[in-house]
């Protein structure tokens, strides 16, 4: 998911994205029949707050929020408006840095299936004492979601114990994937 984490701020950095950025304030801008047109709004910042919860499996699952974006404010605005062209602007841009993820994804989704080494498992461990505290709290909100039973909070309050090995390897090179983008 870091690819695509890459991908919205790139295209939320765009200065024209500003319609993009936050859900459309249709009540603020007096579009009352937004609703009814359209059913399921998306942006920017939705779809970056579902990365960071972790909501998508797959890179596509989140790919299809973010074409949601582009295909909402296309049958929301009249072919060739401004927003209209906007968004098909956008959603060339975002295919073409999309298209480069797939390739990348394939051979980690592969990854995601293999056992950790014990190479790999050592790495992860020196890594933990490289990163800032609180990107340290996030890997372990992260890791007591999806594998609790690799955190042991017994020995003291203060301070928690990770058993890398009770770690399942999908979880594992999730969390290796993002300790690589922390350092």
């Amino acid at each position: 998911m870091e690819a695509m984490t890459k991908i919205v701020n790139w295209l939320a950095a765009k200065p024209d994205s500003v319609p993009f950025r936050e859900p459309v304030d249709w009540r603020g801008l007096g579009l009352y029949d937004y609703p009814q047109i359209i059913k399921k709004p998306m942006d920017l910042s939705t779809v970056k707050a579902s990365i960071e919860r972790g909501d998508y499996k797959t890179v596509h699952d989140c790919a299809e929020d973010i074409r949601l974006i582009w295909t909402n404010c296309k049958k929301y605005n009249q072919d060739g408006s401004d927003f209209y062209n906007l968004a098909e602007s956008f959603s060339k841009r975002f295919e073409d840095k999309f298209a480069k993820v797939k390739t990348e994804e394939a051979p980690a989704e592969e990854e995601a299936d293999h056992a950790p080494s014990l190479e790999e498992k050592t790495r992860f461990a020196h890594a933990i004492y490289k990163i800032k505290p609180e990107e340290l709290g996030a890997l372990v909100e992260k890791l007591d979601e999806r594998c609790p039973e690799a955190i042991d909070k017994s020995a003291n309050e203060e301070e928690i114990e990770i058993n890398v090995d009770a770690v399942d390897p999908k979880t594992f090179h999730e969390l290796d994937r993002y300790l690589r983008q922390c350092t």
